[in-house]
């Protein structure tokens, strides 16, 4: 089984988190997510971890340590972040911002968030 760990920042406190992902049928699964610093995540090289394909949640996959958020954006500047879906209205917009580069990525439909879930990280 192939598996890897990427890195995202809590869109809540812009604290930093792993999330293991392994590789089933040629697309990725979320299956856990860890609280780690940032030296640590470094020293375990999962700064430069690349991966491509969906990067869906897996079957009790426990969501970003922090705020348990499970659905995840990329940044502009190729950074994932956690988000939270404000809104059960599948038609609302909303905004997140970015706890790795400060930028505020606005009007994210529900659908923008489930399909940047796809591509390389």
């Amino acid at each position: 089984m192939e598996a890897n760990v990427i890195l995202a920042k809590c869109a809540s406190n812009n604290k930093l988190f792993g999330i293991r992902v392994e590789k089933r049928n040629n697309d990725w699964l979320r299956t856990w997510a860890f609280p780690i610093d940032e030296e640590r995540a470094m020293h375990e090289g999962f700064d430069k971890t690349e991966i491509s394909g969906s990067l869906d949640p897996a079957p009790g996959y426990p969501g970003c340590p922090y705020c348990k958020n499970v659905f995840l954006l990329k940044c502009t500047c190729g950074k994932m972040i956690c988000c939270e879906l404000k809104s059960n209205d599948e038609n609302k917009d909303f905004s997140v911002s970015c706890g790795w580069c400060g930028a505020v990525t606005e009007d994210i439909e529900y659908s923008d968030v489930v399909s940047v879930e796809s591509g390389e990280y």
